[in-house]
């Protein structure tokens, strides 16, 4: 069955990597970084296949190894090992769904950083049907695969498909009684529309407040992590418009539950569209002339609009971070970069942002440095194909894809005869 939801699993990150932890003294200064070597989780994968281990140890030599070489910056590399572990598990999705599923989708996350767009689509439908093969249609694993595909369409553009899946999965949820499943598939509905409505508010606001409206107004005891989490979206949207008491009043509610043992995110301020600077200034030049100063044919300068202006291949860094105690950041700081980036003018606004976070106030001591987080940042675009030739090359617009590479603190024991 499908984990109960909580706040931090639907407004934090939900992929996470465990790559990185803090030291033991709890010292700013380093970070260490764990688990095994390259060389060590190649070598593993290797004999692990040699010997024709089962279906399940190969998954999970498989996945360590390609999180190395992608925590290690080789994209191309961790998803070719991806690609051999599905050829060499794919056969039995019927009898081992999630393992080989989780094989998928990570080749999904990949495609996704290396600007593969449809790969990034045709992994999560790959997914999806690998857990359809061994698992009832109605299983809310399932069921989230279809949640999982709908957010490469919202990813990649498609809001019409990604608002009927959506729209999809919350009415068949309701309808088998997985109210965790429907509140998810409405709540990333109401954040569709809201992303959309940034742009188009006139075209798309409408939807975002009936969206909100059909979570806020559920008055089951169950859904209230479902309605917390709406009137978060809720008070972001105020506090973007300078509106401080909406949101000061909601985290001032969720703060009454308690503090965290893990950082909750409640509020970022969106990152600035980064746009290639020298095509538009070469655009607006020419869309404001009435004529074509220079002579060529409009479909030329339309092939050479859509050529990338900035090196989009290698582009990534990893930043870190400290959540304090009272829910504020501090620290933020590039760990490192690819070898190969090229400028980090894309970054700058990326660490503004990050500053500004606000979390939920965590469970430690004033004194504690609070919870090192680091997350992985990719410039990236979509590969498309070109008038006149089969080669794909890189799209002009620029991508960023993020990555959670932090370990959560662990969850607290149980107490002594509890289920």
């Amino acid at each position: 069955m499908m984990r109960h939801a909580s706040l931090a699993m639907l407004l934090a990150s939900a992929l996470a990597v465990p790559a990185f932890a803090a030291p033991d003294d709890k010292a700013r200064s380093a970070v260490v970084v764990t688990g095994l070597r390259l060389s060590e989780s190649e070598r593993a994968l290797k004999e692990c296949v040699a010997r024709k281990c089962p279906v399940d140890e190969d998954v999970a030599a498989t996945l360590r190894h390609a999180e190395n070489l992608f925590v290690a910056g080789r994209y191309q590399q961790a998803r070719n090992t991806l690609f051999a572990g599905r050829d060499r598990t794919r056969r039995f999705a019927k009898t081992y769904p999630v393992p080989v599923s989780n094989v998928t989708r990570a080749i999904a996350t990949v495609s996704a950083h290396l600007g593969e767009g449809e790969a990034y689509q045709l992994s999560s439908i790959d997914t999806l049907d690998v857990l359809k093969a061994g698992l009832p249609r109605d299983d809310a694993r399932v069921l989230g695969a279809r949640i999982e595909l709908a957010n490469a369409y919202a990813r990649l553009g498609r809001f019409e498909a990604a608002e009927e899946a959506y729209r999809a999965v919350a009415r068949r949820a309701k309808e088998v009684g997985l109210l965790q499943v429907q509140g998810l598939a409405e709540l990333r509905l109401a954040v569709l529309y809201g992303g959309y409505a940034e742009n188009d508010p006139a075209r798309y606001r409408a939807g975002e407040e009936a969206a909100l409206a059909a979570i806020l107004t559920n008055s089951d005891p169950r859904y209230r992590v479902f309605v917390q989490a709406a009137r978060v979206l809720q008070a972001r949207r105020q506090l973007r418009r300078g509106d401080t008491k909406a949101f000061d009043a909601v985290l001032a509610d969720l703060r009454r539950d308690g503090a965290t043992e893990r950082p909750v995110l409640v509020y970022a301020p969106p990152i600035p569209s980064i746009r290639d600077s020298a095509r538009g200034a070469y655009q607006s030049d020419d869309n404001r002339a009435n004529g074509n100063p220079f002579g060529i044919g409009v479909s030329v300068i339309n092939e050479y609009a859509r050529l990338p202006l900035r090196l989009y291949d290698d582009q990534w860094v990893d930043v870190s971070f400290y959540v304090a105690p009272d829910g504020h950041v501090t620290d933020v700081g590039i760990l490192r970069g690819s070898g190969k980036l090229e400028s980090e003018d894309w970054v700058k606004p990326i660490l503004g942002s990050i500053a500004l976070r606000r979390y939920l106030p965590l469970n430690r001591d004033a004194t504690d440095p609070g919870i090192l987080r680091v997350e992985r940042y990719t410039l990236t675009s979509l590969m498309e194909a070109r008038i006149g030739t089969r080669i794909r090359q890189r799209g002009p617009e620029p991508r960023i894809e993020t990555l959670d590479l932090s370990i959560d603190p662990a969850p607290p024991e149980p107490s002594k005869g509890s289920i």
